[in-house]
């Protein structure tokens, strides 16, 4: 029994070794792990692959190896991987390594991995935002399929709304704006969107209503102020306008919606 045991932990010990070693570059500077080379546990994982082959084995290797910037091979750990969302991202972000975006952008969606294909469709829309537009929608359904949490599937929406905007549809950017605002009512950042989008579209009535609400969410929104202030102007509301401007520059002296508000009261 006893020699059961120290079997038993000298095999966890081998794998935490190199659990270790490939998670080194992860530990900081002058902790045991950082002073053991990733290389060292790599060969601890291949050896426990050919004694008992697992898919926690294979994740390990796959990514122990595109750490290292063997693509290829982390590839082909991952391919023996059953279907998860766990190797989708993987796969994301191999083939983002290798310069195929339009692959990792369905993997990343497949993952439901709100940050990565956020970064995508950032870079993309710098080049091709109606395309960009295409891949965060296909994002959108997905998370709704899923029946994802409701503040990620808030968050596309809004990233929805901006691509929208960038491709020239105020109303469908509205549109979306306001379903991140029926999903998440109390984040004012989606207000202030729909705020201004309802600006833009000379709703300044409705405009004005999301930056009260938003300014009740975050009392301490120079932004939300500044739109307040700029839907009150345009509402004939002079007095009101140039309160909300005090109020936005005791926030922020250097916010952008306020130096608009500050020329329309010139």
């Amino acid at each position: 029994m006893a020699a059961a045991v120290a079997l038993l932990v000298a095999a966890l010990g081998y794998v935490q070794y190199g659990s270790d070693a490939i998670f080194s570059s992860a530990g900081t500077r002058h902790s045991l792990p950082a002073q053991i080379p990733a290389a060292a546990g790599l060969r601890v994982y291949r050896q426990i692959d050919r004694i008992a082959p697992a898919p926690y084995v294979h994740m390990m290797i796959a990514r122990a190896e595109f750490d290292r910037g063997d693509v290829a091979a982390a590839q082909n750990e991952a391919f023996r991987l059953p279907p998860s969302s766990a190797r989708a991202d993987l796969l994301g972000r191999i083939a983002r390594a290798r310069g195929d975006h339009a692959l990792a952008q369905r993997y990343f969606i497949a993952a439901d991995d709100v940050f990565a294909i956020g970064d995508e469709v950032d870079d993309l829309a710098k080049r091709d935002p109606a395309r960009a537009y295409r891949v965060q929608d296909l994002f959108v359904q997905r998370l709704q399929r899923t029946a994802t949490h409701p503040d990620a599937l808030a968050e596309a929406y809004w990233r929805l709304g901006v691509l929208a905007s960038k491709t020239a549809r105020p109303a469908l950017a509205m549109q979306h704006y306001l379903q991140a605002v029926s999903l998440s009512p109390l984040s004012a950042k989606y207000l202030i969107a729909a705020g201004f989008q309802s600006y833009d579209l000379h709703e300044y009535a409705p405009a004005r209503t999301y930056f009260v609400r938003a300014v009740a969410v975050d009392p301490a929104s120079a932004d939300a102020y500044a739109g307040a202030g700029m839907a009150e102007f345009k509402l004939g509301n002079r007095a009101a306008a140039q309160r909300y401007a005090e109020r936005s520059r005791s926030y922020d002296p250097h916010s952008h919606p306020l130096a608009t508000l500050d020329n329309l009261l010139k």
